[in-house]
């Protein structure tokens, strides 16, 4: 499998687009891995997580190629994991030799949201296909199997991470949330899967918190728990992901200290092949 990183920020961006504290002024000077846009992951060629409002400029800058993608996972409803004025341009004549259906599976904010702000009845007939996701009921996606999974994030919705499955390979991509609520762990130690990838959110970096994101000790918690649990160990890749500048570690502090606790760090462009 390769998952594919195209954006690895919070909802501000790196630099912010309109924040003038250090940690922004010092990434738009040093640029490279310190520039950050909103967050968004491809699962091999075809599976597509989130949709920021970044999603064309990861298509010019680092390559996104949606002509192979038609089905879309989305987390939450928050706007820089999906931004639905883009899916408006499936139509013609914005789009021309687009035949396929456009899956979208996400909560029920996520639908009130695409339909509020999108769909007429012609377009939502000829264009989508809409699947409510529930937190532990598995979805056929194509070849994988895709088993949503319960955040700690808004509470004013159902906000979800996902694992990924195929051919005997298995993704944890686990972003917009805080120490993994019960019911999840209570799932992920009756079901025993183990993980190759485990991407984990550490919006918070230096600092605490667990409550709606993380930072790094908040991930090597989780780390921790997961491997006692048996669901990953040294042949696991450990990610941490989704930054925000008000954690205050550019790209090589986060690698320096994200080092001390087996962690590699994603960075926009990034390719992960297991």
């Amino acid at each position: 499998m390769k998952l594919t990183y195209y954006g690895t920020a919070a909802g501000e961006g790196w630099p912010g687009l309109f924040c003038n504290c250090s940690l922004c002024k010092t990434a738009r000077e040093l640029k490279g891995k310190n520039i950050r846009t909103r967050s968004q992951a491809l699962v091999n060629d075809d599976l597509l997580i989130d949709l920021p409002p970044d999603t064309n400029m990861h298509c010019l800058v680092y390559g996104l190629n949606l002509e192979r993608v038609d089905h879309l996972l989305v987390t939450h409803s928050h706007s820089d994991h999906f931004n639905p004025a883009d899916l408006e341009l499936l139509r013609e004549p914005f789009a021309h030799n687009r035949p396929n259906t456009f899956h979208i599976y996400g909560n029920s904010k996520v639908k009130e949201k695409l339909w509020n702000e999108v769909l007429d009845a012609d377009m939502a007939e000829s264009k989508f296909c809409f699947y409510d996701a529930k937190p532990f009921c598995p979805i056929r996606v194509k070849d994988y199997t895709v088993m949503p999974l319960l955040a700690l994030h808004d509470r004013r919705e159902e906000c979800l991470f996902y694992q990924i499955s195929q051919s005997g390979k298995t993704i944890l991509y686990a972003h917009d949330t805080g120490a993994f609520p019960e019911p999840t762990i209570e799932y992920l130690k009756a079901n025993k899967t183990h993980f190759d990838l485990v991407s984990l959110d550490c919006t918070t970096q230096s600092e605490e918190d667990g409550k709606n994101h993380m930072g790094l000790i908040d991930a090597a918690k989780e780390k921790h728990r997961l491997i006692e649990l048996g669901l990953g160990d040294n042949t696991t890749k450990w990610i941490v992901n989704h930054f925000s500048h008000n954690g205050l570690w550019l790209f090589d502090k986060m690698a320096e200290e994200a080092d001390k606790y087996g962690f590699l760090v994603s960075f926009d462009g990034m390719v992960v092949e297991f």
